[in-house]
């Protein structure tokens, strides 16, 4: 099972801060976004199991954490 982690603002798409998605194969994020109705231009940072990843690159394997930011705003 994937854990996918929203925080901050991209909780609002979801019932619950932290899910588990029943992963078949190995899923391009993208893909993924799409599929939950999370809209990809809201996602500023993908951190993959500790390491940061590239949002339009990262791969979603089954076993994976991924935990999910907001683009970061302030001055």
């Amino acid at each position: 099972m994937a854990k996918i982690v929203f925080n901050l603002t991209l909780k609002s798409y979801v019932p619950e801060k932290e899910m588990e998605y029943d992963l078949k194969e190995p899923m391009p994020l993208l893909a993924f976004l799409e599929s939950q109705q999370i809209p990809a231009e809201q996602v500023g940072l993908v951190v993959r199991n500790g390491r940061w990843e590239a949002k339009s690159k990262c791969i979603v394997h089954p076993d994976d954490t991924i935990e999910l930011f907001p683009y970061l705003q302030g001055g």
